[in-house]
């Protein structure tokens, strides 16, 4: 029995496979950490409320020159490290917060009681979003700290999101404390 949504953000080639777009310019042994933990997570949960939030973007959308999780590319797959399932709930989203997504927002309104576990990639760009945007729409939302990555070079951004998303409303715990209190 799963206490709550467990949501993964982003899990794609481009952030955390080392030939990934992403991975070619930082070095990703704290994203590589959280995909091991991410893996316990997804072993212990019920796969009817584990989501996939997944990106589909267009050359140079964010930066010039650059191109993250275009569809039909090597970035745009699903990392094969991770374990997911057939019975997991995959939606797509063209901006950097889940809630961009109008299916992913209606599968959630009967959820809305029911926490939100956040884990992913990269944790300034789209768990951040992410994370805010539910705490908008007023959902709990917890922050799975081992299982949110960003490059090695930038931890500094995930404390930061932290600190900030702590003063919304946002609770950080991790792997262990999370299948400890189920």
């Amino acid at each position: 029995m799963s206490k709550g949504v467990l949501i993964i953000i982003d899990p794609q080639n481009d952030f955390t496979n080392r030939k990934g777009y992403y991975a070619q310019h930082h070095s990703i042994l704290q994203i590589e950490k959280a995909k091991h933990q991410i893996n316990v997570l997804l072993s212990k949960w019920e796969a009817s409320n584990v989501v996939i939030i997944y990106s589909d973007y267009f050359f140079g959308q964010f930066k010039e020159g650059a191109g993250f999780c275009i569809p039909e590319t090597f970035g745009h797959a699903f990392d094969t490290d991770l374990n997911f399932s057939l019975s997991n709930q995959y939606f797509i989203k063209n901006k950097h917060s889940a809630f961009s997504s109008s299916i992913f927002e209606k599968w959630m309104i009967p959820k809305k009681d029911k926490p939100l576990l956040i884990c992913g990639f990269l944790a300034e760009y789209c768990v951040l979003q992410t994370a805010k945007d539910a705490l908008l729409k007023q959902y709990k939302v917890t922050l799975v700290d081992d299982c949110i990555g960003t490059g090695d070079d930038v931890q500094w951004r995930k404390k930061i999101m932290f600190d900030n998303l702590i003063k919304e409303g946002a609770v950080i715990s991790n792997s262990d404390l999370i299948l400890a209190s189920r």
